[in-house]
């Protein structure tokens, strides 16, 4: 180099000699790459309060209402319309392991507001178990489990993993309501198909007739086994495949109104087999053979058509912002103790009202019957089952020309395993026994006007028109759920407790309409009932 003459430096050189100034773009993107790592350090304690405070308050609520607990679980294992009740925590588990990278950044953030949703879940559980709705208190119990998990985990989490979470709703066996009336879609829709393919059919309600094979619409053939299994696989297909909340809701509704009127195709070409093949085909192993293949390709077809119109693209966004605070062991167990109080409160009550203060009951004495009725020794046969009433009484009563019977139920009071309502109570203690047709009417009974059920049933021994009323808190009424909530508010209101059950049956051969007359003619010439019930106990 000559002197004087200035030096030259390159760029290249200069960033051999000097350090640069970071980018701060290239800042900003780093820190957001690791920021998931770093809040996963920093929310790990959180985490471990959370899931431990989760384990206690859960635990401790099972433990409370284990009766509703184990009763869905025995549901499950005797009930083939809810056996997929066993893979629904599983389902779940998976679904919240997927969503381990959205929950990175998170940590959770207790929401003590959340807790006030206890008071009115409580409040349905205990009007459900004095009711003896076995669903209801399961369906209050899991409305209790997802108020602890928002209150413990927060609402950002919970929101994260929203839909594992209320997937567990599917735990609740659920669904029986909807028998009588798949029953009656299904006898209708086979009914008018047979008539459109002008093949001869008789109907009496639940009972199908052709020229060669005679059907009855079972409850197991009402479709609701297939019905539940396809909504609970809808919601998690739509969570799958869909980002639109209205094409999950579509799709969900799709899977509940197809599958029923796929039962009511299935029964119609089960019929119609029997009908072509003179009874050879579609009974025994091939009904039921039919029917799996059946459900299986509308399964398999609801499934292809949902995943046509699938959504293209990632299905959930993944938040990376943390939490801007973290919660402190106290809080947890803030919330873990309010939580604990306002579950045990319902428990608590339950156990204030089932004490009996009451003794045994009297005798039950059935009203006396005017001319030109009169009671007769001679037994039909007919032996309503209530196996939960604490006394019973029946007697058989003829005009010279027509009979009747009477039955009483009397509950003085009523517990998990004594029901006025419940599905071991029947009409007929006949093993083949099947209900043919229900409806309602108002006759004069006891001298007093009275809302009753019309049943018509048919037993190996004939057919039987029955009417039957509720008696409970000072009144008759014919249908089950007012009986239930009556019930309810005559508990939570020291009203009167004690409820019966009242029938009146006449047989028939082929005019359901001369069993009726008989009825309400021994209705109107029965003694008052209500004096009878009232004196049983004194108050």
């Amino acid at each position: 180099m000559v002197a004087g003459e200035r030096a030259e430096t390159s760029p290249k050189d200069m960033s051999k000699s000097q350090p640069m100034a970071p980018d701060p773009a290239i800042a900003v993107e780093l820190e957001a790459e690791l920021a998931p790592s770093r809040a996963t350090n920093l929310d790990a304690r959180p985490w471990r309060v959370a899931v431990a405070t989760l384990a206690i308050l859960l635990g401790v609520f099972l433990a409370l209402y284990w009766r509703a607990a184990s009763d869905a679980v025995a549901v499950w294992s005797d009930s083939r319309a809810y056996n997929h009740g066993f893979l629904i925590l599983p389902i779940a588990c998976y679904l919240i392991y997927e969503r381990r990278d959205r929950l990175s950044g998170l940590a959770p953030l207790p929401y003590p507001r959340a807790l006030l949703l206890l008071l009115p879940a409580g409040l349905f559980w205990l009007i459900a178990k004095i009711m003896g709705i076995a669903e209801g208190q399961q369906l209050a119990l899991m409305v209790g489990v997802q108020v602890i998990l928002l209150a413990v985990l927060g609402k950002r989490v919970y929101r994260v993993l929203c839909f594992p979470l209320l997937y567990l709703f599917f735990l609740v066996p659920s669904g029986d309501f909807l028998i009588p009336y798949l029953q009656d879609f299904t006898a209708w829709f086979v009914v008018n198909g047979l008539r459109l393919s002008n093949i001869p059919v008789y109907s009496d309600g639940f009972l199908i007739s052709i020229p060669n094979d005679n059907f009855y619409v079972a409850e197991a053939c009402a479709g609701l086994r297939f019905l539940i299994a396809m909504i609970a696989l809808g919601f998690l297909f739509a969570d799958f495949a869909y980002r639109s909340l209205l094409r999950r809701a579509c799709f969900v509704a799709l899977c509940a109104i197809a599958p029923v009127i796929a039962n009511g195709l299935r029964a119609y070409l089960i019929i119609l087999l029997a009908y072509f093949t003179d009874g050879s085909v579609a009974s025994g192993v091939d009904h039921i053979l039919y029917g799996w293949l059946f459900f299986a390709i509308v399964m398999a077809g609801l499934l292809w058509i949902g995943w046509r119109f699938r959504d293209q693209g990632p299905l959930h966004d993944r938040p990376f912002k943390s939490n801007v605070a973290l919660a402190s062991p106290r809080q947890f167990m803030t919330v873990a103790t309010i939580a604990l109080c306002l579950v045990a409160l319902p428990r608590a009550y339950a156990a204030y009202l089932d004490r009996d203060r009451s003794g045994m009951p009297g005798t039950l004495v059935l009203p006396d019957v005017a001319a030109p009725w009169s009671a007769i020794t001679e037994d039909d046969g007919w032996r309503p089952r209530f196996p939960g009433a604490d006394l019973t009484a029946q007697r058989s009563f003829h005009d010279g020309a027509k009979r009747a019977d009477l039955f009483l139920a009397y509950y003085l009071r009523q517990t998990e395993d004594k029901k006025l309502v419940s599905a071991a109570n029947t009409l007929a203690d006949d093993a083949n026994g099947e209900i043919s047709a229900r409806s309602t009417a108002v006759v004069t009974l006891g001298g007093a006007t009275v809302p009753v059920a019309v049943t018509r049933i048919s037993t190996p021994r004939g057919k039987r028109m029955i009417f039957s009323a509720y008696w409970v808190a000072d009144r008759f009424v014919a249908s089950a759920m007012t009986t239930k909530l009556l019930q309810a508010k005559a508990a939570l209101t020291g009203g009167r407790r004690e409820a019966a059950f009242i029938a009146l049956s006449a047989e028939f051969d082929s005019d359901p309409e001369s069993a009726v007359a008989t009825l309400r003619d021994f209705a109107a010439h029965l003694g008052p009932l209500e004096p009878a019930l009232k004196g049983v106990v004194a108050r």
